[in-house]
Order: C-alpha cells, then sequence, then structure tokens
C-alpha cells in the first residue's frame, strides 16, 4: 500500500471519534475497529461479528509506546518480545492497567494488544490519541478476510468506512501470547510459531491451545 493520505486518515479519525466502525488492513488479516474510549462503538463490533461478548477484543497500538502504559501493565517478557519482534503478527496478553475498564475486556482483567506494521494503522491511532479496539472483520465463525472486499461482504454494512490496502501480507491470524499468568501459554498459533516465541523468552517450549497454521 503506497503512503496512507492525510486526508484518508483524517477521514477515518473523525469517523471513530462519532463511534462509527472502521475495517482496515492489518499486516495478518482485515480488522474492524472502533476508538476504545467509546463503549457503545466496542460493543457494536461484537453485533457486527454476532460475536459473544465474553470473548474480549484486541487493542491496536501505534508509534508512542508511551499509550501503552495508559491501558495495560506490560510484563518484562512483554517488553521482551515487543523489542525483539517489533510491530508484528503477535497479539500478547498483559494485565490490564488497573482501574481502567471498557467492553473490551470482557469483564477481566486482562488485555491483549498489538503493534502493526501498516502505516495506516498507525498514522490512525496516532492522530486519534487512543488505541483501538478491534478483531478481524468477518462474522463469527466465518473466514478471516485477507482482501477488503471479503471484509466488506461480511461486516461492512454495520461500518461507515472501508480501507482498501489490498490483500494482506501474511493472510493468517496473529499469534496471541498469554504472559499475564505464572507461565507463558500460546492461545493461537498464527503467524508467528511457536518456537520463534519460545526462543525469544529462553523457554524449550511454551504450550500451545489451538494452531490456525497449515
Amino acid at each position: 500500500m503506497t503512503a496512507p493520505s492525510p486526508s484518508l486518515v483524517d477521514r477515518a479519525v473523525d469517523l471513530l471519534r462519532a463511534g462509527e466502525l472502521v475495517i482496515l488492513p492489518t499486516d495478518t488479516v482485515y480488522g474492524i475497529a472502533a476508538d476504545v474510549r467509546i463503549d457503545e462503538a466496542v460493543t457494536a463490533i461484537y453485533r457486527a461479528k454476532q460475536r459473544d461478548p465474553s470473548q474480549p477484543l484486541q487493542l491496536l497500538f501505534g508509534r508512542d509506546a508511551a499509550l501503552l502504559e495508559q491501558y495495560a501493565a506490560p510484563t518484562p517478557a512483554a517488553l521482551r518480545l515487543v523489542d525483539a519482534l517489533g510491530p508484528g503478527a503477535w497479539t500478547i496478553i498483559v494485565p490490564a492497567r488497573p482501574g481502567w475498564s471498557s467492553p473490551a475486556l470482557s469483564g477481566g482483567a486482562t488485555v491483549g494488544f498489538r503493534i502493526v506494521p501498516v502505516d495506516i494503522v498507525l498514522d490512525i491511532v496516532d492522530a486519534l490519541g487512543a488505541p483501538l479496539a478491534a478483531t478481524s472483520a468477518n462474522v463469527h465463525g466465518g473466514p478471516s478476510p485477507v482482501t477488503a472486499e471479503e471484509a466488506s461482504r461480511q461486516v461492512g454494512a454495520f461500518c461507515a468506512m472501508t480501507i482498501d490496502g489490498g490483500p494482506t501480507a501474511q493472510g493468517i491470524d496473529s499469534t496471541v501470547i498469554d504472559l499475564s499468568g505464572g507461565e507463558p501459554v500460546i492461545l493461537r498459533e498464527g503467524a508467528i510459531a511457536a518456537h520463534d516465541l519460545a526462543r525469544i523468552l529462553g523457554l524449550a517450549t511454551i504450550p500451545v491451545r489451538r494452531s490456525v497454521r497449515s
């Protein structure tokens, strides 16, 4: 995707601040996103996906590392992974910042965060000044979309804007690793293999609950 135009970023930010949903490209699959500060917008993601509100959403962050600490309490292991991997196809679950709550947490005390290596997403988050509550832009149980057309076909009726960045680079969901407890657990092995995360953390293996790798 070419460098995003300021007008495109401004339009997306205006819609998000108004409580609308936006479909956007990530490095893995297309996502559906809302301004996490607007509870009604976050709840609308669940309606669009026909998803159980008891399943938490992830937060997408931008280039400002200080913003993460307003919403999460990253563990040393989480910071080690972020430092080693940089923005990429991972979702890391850590304790949520005490005192902060959102429908995105589904009543829990942990939050999954991502930093997506896609300029349009980083630019939107930076201009918004807040993370995006997000998940894959598909009806729950449907295929994760790798094109804007696929995403729009599934959840476009609920969204005010679709940003077409072409086919996604990975075409497979992010790897979700839970670092909120005593021992790391991979809840979904996706674009990043479990053995790569284990190597970074200095572990022989990490338990894998589910894998979407072929």
